[in-house]
């Protein structure tokens, strides 16, 4: 036999194999021998292997198989490779390994020849040789990578094609030095980041498709006018009536002490206006004015706000003046419109990327997470359908440790808290007897029944189970949006005892432990399989409402259980074919008790639940709800057996050409209600339609909303993203407050975080300004805390005065609470530290703008403001419609955001004072029993020189607001209602602060109601308003007919409200936790009365507010305690 050179043989790959993987020896050519060699080392066949031989065999063989789907770690790099027929394949590789290594791996693992090396995909840069003959961890850009939390991800190609690319490392550099966004979302974010999952990295992909899509958009458009924009604000305030009658404007010139009156119709054009005023001042003063400057180079500017009248739209068409806010508030008010010529480039300020090295990468760092080679490669797609499994679906309990029952003791008082709120403790006890509950729950919906273990006993906190947990319903018609919910209780019954079986009085002894809700199918659409731990939330009852998260706190109750477990992947597929046969409507007729009932139950109140007959009965007759009732959608769905497959292909194919709803009935379909994706896909259509000011107005509750849903990446999320990136200014800014405000909680860190990532990384310059109001933020909050251990008083002073002065702060920036609030820094030694228990720092800002007045808001820290929030928004919803609805009602719903856990910032309105200052400076021994308390310290203001209303202005004002409040406050249910949480200004407009109680949740003393009465209203009201003795005066009768009118307004809307506060039930507030929380607005709107008799009842309201004695005791006990 020929004995062969070593020169002919293929030399094996960096990883020295020496057999073919999944090809026999008995392939191999039949000349080829095996025998020593003369180094007595046995060479391995493929060794022996011919050249010509080995192509012939590789062109046989199929690559190997990609492994993509592995656990994801910092150490993980992927690489995608073609092989020779155009497939795509990728391969999970280690940052450790070097890079040519890496390289030659790849290429043998797909039987490909040539130079080839490594680039990221979609861009135009590549591992320069020199870097490849290293490991990848000592690259910069998989150093950057490591960073921000991105895998890196390679493409290999042909070297030849990729020579003129430019290096990696200077994308690392860039990586390496873009940390600001981290600053702003908070640094521990980055560790967040560090532990990727596979969830966790597909929802940071699909937002970095938003971010790029958004930026490709952008191309297309003017920036200028489009950043311009932003700063707008039309459609909050109703239509101007009279567009005939001409308006008197004062004109000034930006920081100038120069002024000129115009005047122009409501329906002139802003171009025209900014023509005439820059035409009057050159005329007088062209010295004011650079040789250059014309009259497209100014916008129209509000006197004291960042807010602007600009010519042009985005669309290129022109704006009237009667389209802006500003000027049909003031025309609504009466008020002079003041309007100031300012260069137009005060609005560019954040046009383009941060900083320098951003030009030359943007969409860099959107590219690296967004790109499609994790579509493009060959996976393998083993699996079998969930309508294969013919079993329940089960799970099965291992264990529980940490397991501590938090035994109540008897509530003590809190003596430093002034409205003696009890303090609960507890006693921990960690051996006692225990069970546990699981129920399948599809939204509010309880799938079967639910399933309880025997009695068992809790040692030291541990406890070893065996317990098969087996539910009525078959996986195969198991939908992928259900809920897992786990409860664990404490019971003194004996062990073994089935409880089950217990009485329901027996049962509502029971103390709850620890609940958690958990998935039974993963983001992929997969069923989740094997053992898991996951910590429950102590303290805590099952609720259905609650998200999928896991506690990971230090008193977490941990339990193992394990999911139901086949030998390949379950595809939960059962609802996703489109040839599902549909459950067709019948044809038959109506009898005449059938059409009656079904008239019935499309025209009563839409919050009231329909019979299992009337469900039936609405689905049977859907088309007719789509063609005649398209708004009655929500009860179509409520009408489908969600467990049934055609039922649910039917309700697929329905609202796939349901005529599109107004988004304010939309909304409702977001709530935990509407578990189903395709519904509240289409609810996200309609509400696409919002404009700006609209989207705003709900942007809380389209925030909580995003927690109803079952996975990260949701087309909520999505749409969300985009409305921010598209108006950075209005709804972005509000976006990240929202977002950030509740980081700290881990439930929605993960999911909170990335939006905000994803934001704050996309929004350019804009970057600065939020930064500005971050560290502004975290200076307040150091300072509010060190002021809280002083003494006294004026030593709280003097070191807030002291360390203001030292912070260091940019040109102008914004407000959280409002961006149109800008200011340049504190006024000096002013501003004031409150007495109560948080000590609120009362901030007094110069304006940006010369020609405003000071910017006055409290900073709180220690105080929960979520619920004034929520009463706030709300309240200004119900300003807004009465508006609208031509109802002169004056209220004042001031600003107030939350900035972190229980930190935010509220605005002062000025020249107003609380209730019970004014009975307190009354100099009248009982002032508080003198019916004419209000109105001599209104006449005392209106004498005043400076005051700018009458006394018969201002009862005007207070009879307009006083009415909105007291209905508002009504539906509401606002307790806690002393005379400090209430107030008026020198104007005479009255309004409502402090929303600690609402819902009906009034205070009671010794387990007597300190509020008995439906709303705040006294005789001093009574009194301002001229009604004496029983005698209703002219402007009394107004009020009871503006609170008529204001009542049966809203009532029209009184499902939107319900909707609003169920969106809210994941917030967290402790009065507002279920849906039995909202029964009171659901009761105090009356929906089952008429519109007379809902007029009475409040009019007899009204009397029963004057005649009761409890509010004037309140407001002298509120008086001795806080002014005496």
């Amino acid at each position: 036999m020929i004995e062969l050179k070593r020169s002919q043989y293929v030399i094996p790959s960096p990883y020295r194999r020496t057999t073919w993987q999944g090809l026999p020896l008995a392939q191999l050519p039949k000349r080829i021998e095996t025998k020593p060699l003369s180094s007595g080392i046995t060479p391995s066949p493929l060794s022996l292997l011919k050249k010509e031989d080995v192509d012939e065999v590789n062109e046989k063989k199929e690559p190997r198989p990609s492994n993509v789907n592995v656990t994801i770690t910092q150490e993980t790099v992927f690489v995608a490779v073609k092989d020779r027929t155009g497939k795509y394949y990728g391969y999970a590789m280690n940052v450790n390994d070097i890079g040519t290594s890496i390289i030659e791996t790849c290429k043998s693992n797909v039987y490909i020849k040539g130079d080839y090396a490594l680039v990221l995909p979609n861009l135009s840069y590549r591992v320069f040789d020199e870097d490849s003959r290293k490991p990848l961890k000592d690259l910069k850009f998989v150093q950057g990578c490591q960073y921000h939390g991105i895998v890196p991800y390679f493409f290999l190609v042909e070297r030849k094609a990729v020579i003129q690319y430019a290096s990696v490392e200077s994308v690392g550099e860039y990586l390496l030095q873009s940390t600001l966004k981290y600053e702003i979302i908070g640094n521990n974010f980055v560790g967040l980041c560090r532990n990727i999952g596979d969830e966790f990295y597909k929802f940071r992909r699909a937002l970095a498709t938003v971010c790029g899509k958004e930026e490709e958009n952008k191309k297309d458009l003017d920036i200028y006018l489009s950043e311009e924009n932003e700063y707008v604000y039309c459609g909050n305030e109703p239509p101007i009536q009279d567009l005939t009658k001409k308006l008197i404007m004062k004109g000034y010139l930006f920081e100038q002490k120069m002024d000129k009156t115009i005047s122009h119709l409501p329906t002139d054009t802003v171009e025209n206006v900014i023509s005439a005023l820059f035409t009057k001042f050159t005329t007088t003063n062209q010295a004011a004015f650079a040789a250059t400057e014309k009259a497209e180079d100014f916008v129209l500017k509000v006197r004291g706000l960042h807010e602007f009248l600009i010519p042009k739209k985005k669309d290129g068409s022109l704006y009237q003046l009667c389209e802006f806010d500003y000027i049909r508030r003031c025309v609504m008010k009466h008020e002079k419109i003041d309007l100031y010529l300012a260069p137009r480039k005060m609005l560019h300020q954040f046009i383009g990327p941060l900083n320098p090295i951003d030009v030359n990468f943007t969409g860099v760092y959107n590219s690296l997470l967004s790109h499609d080679l994790w579509e493009k490669v060959e996976t393998e797609k083993a699996g079998q359908s969930q309508k294969s499994i013919e079993r329940n679906y089960f799970i099965t309990l291992k264990k529980l440790s940490n397991c501590v029952y938090y035994k109540p003791l008897p509530q003590k008082k809190n003596k430093e808290n002034k409205d003696d709120i009890p303090v609960q403790e507890y006693q921990n006890i960690v051996s006692f007897r225990a069970y546990v509950t699981a129920a399948l729950f599809l939204g509010p919906r309880q799938l079967g029944k639910m399933v309880v273990t025997p009695v068992f006993q809790v040692n030291n906190s541990m406890a070893t189970l065996d317990n098969v947990m087996e539910f009525d319903l078959p996986i195969k018609i198991l939908p992928k949006e259900t809920k897992l919910v786990i409860g664990v209780f404490q019971t003194e019954e004996q062990i073994g005892v089935n409880i089950e079986h217990l009485e329901k009085k027996e049962k509502n002894k029971e103390n709850p432990i620890g609940t958690i809700n958990c998935k039974v199918v993963d983001h992929n659409g997969m069923l989740l399989m094997g053992n898991v731990q996951c910590g429950l939330w102590e303290l805590s009852a099952p609720n259905f409402i609650s998200m999928c998260s896991e506690n990971i706190g230090e008193r977490a109750i941990y339990l193992t259980f394990t999911y139901p477990t086949y030998d390949v992947p379950v595809l939960m597929d059962a609802f996703n074919d489109d040839n599902i046969k549909s459950d067709n409507q019948e044809k038959e007729k109506l009898t005449a008790e059938e059409t009656k009932k079904f008239k019935v139950a499309l025209e009563s109140n839409p919050l009231q639940k329909l019979t299992e007959d009337e469900m039936k009965l609405i689905w049977k007759l859907r088309y007719t709800v789509k063609k005649t009732k398209p708004k009655n959608l929500s009860r179509v769905v409520a009408a489908v057996d969600l467990t049934d497959v055609h039922a649910v292909a039917e309700l697929h194919r329905l609202i796939s050409d349901w005529p599109l709803l107004e988004p304010q009935t939309a909304i409702e379909m977001l709530d935990f209600k509407f578990p189903d994706q395709r519904v509240r896909d289409f609810a996200l259509k309609c509400l696409d339609a919002m404009d700006d000011a609209e989207l705003i107005m709900f942007l809380p509750q389209l925030i909580q909303a995003l927690k109803f849903e079952l996975h990260h990446n949701s087309e909520l999320a999505m749409f969300l993203l985009r409305r921010a990136l598209r108006n950075k200014n209005r709804i972005g800014h509000q976006f990240f407050w929202f977002l950030k405000a509740e980081l700290h909680d881990n439930r929605v860190t993960e999911r909170y975080g990335l939006l905000l990532e994803a934001f704050v990384g996309a929004c350019g310059k804009y970057q600065i300004e939020l930064y500005n109001e971050v560290k502004f933020q975290l200076d307040l909050i150091d300072i509010a805390n060190h002021v809280k251990t002083l003494a006294t008083k004026d030593e709280q002073k003097q070191y807030m005065f002291e360390s203001l002065a030292k912070l260091k702060y940019p040109d102008n920036q914004a407000l959280p609470i409002d961006s149109r609030m800008r200011f340049t820094r504190p006024v000096p030694n002013s501003g004031n530290v409150f007495s109560s228990k948080k000590k609120p720092l009362l901030l007094i800002l110069q304006n940006y703008d010369p020609a405003g007045d000071d910017i006055r808001v409290i900073e709180k820290v220690g105080d929960d403001l979520r619920q004034d929030i929520l009463t706030l928004q709300i309240l200004r919803i119900m300003y807004t419609m009465l508006k609208n609805a031509e109802l002169d009602i004056r209220m004042l719903p001031y600003q107030c955001i939350a900035t972190g856990n229980e930190t935010g910032m509220l605005e002062l309105v000025k020249d107003s004072e609380t209730y019970g200052k004014i009975i307190a400076d009354d100099g009248r021994r009982l002032a508080v029993t003198k019916n004419d308390v209000l109105t001599l310290w209104m006449q005392k203001q209106c004498a005043r020189p400076e005051s700018k209303v009458t006394f018969e202005q201002a009862v005007e004002n207070f009879v307009h607001s006083c009415a909105g409040y007291c209905v508002a406050t009504y539906l509401l249910g606002i307790g806690d209602r002393h005379s400090d949480n209430v107030m008026v200004t020198r104007s005479g407009v009255f309004f409502h602060i402090d929303f600690g109680h609402f819902l009906g949740n009034f205070k009671s003393k010794f387990g007597v109601k300190r509020e008995r009465t439906p709303f705040k209203f006294t005789q001093h009201y009574a009194d301002l308003m001229g009604y004496k003795d029983g005698v209703e005066s002219k402007d009394f009768k107004e009020f009871k007919e503006l609170c008529s009118s204001a009542l049966l307004s809203l009532r029209k809307q009184g499902s939107l409200f319900i909707y609003l506060f169920r969106l809210m039930l994941a917030t967290g507030i402790p009065e507002l936790k279920n849906e039995d929380d909202i029964e009171y607005m659901k009761n105090a709107f009356m929906f089952d009365e008429d519109d007379q008799q809902v007029k009475k009842n409040f009019d007899n309201m009204i009397y029963q507010c004057l005649d009761a004695w409890s509010q004037t005791l309140n407001d002298l006990i509120h008086d001795i305690v806080h002014y005496k």
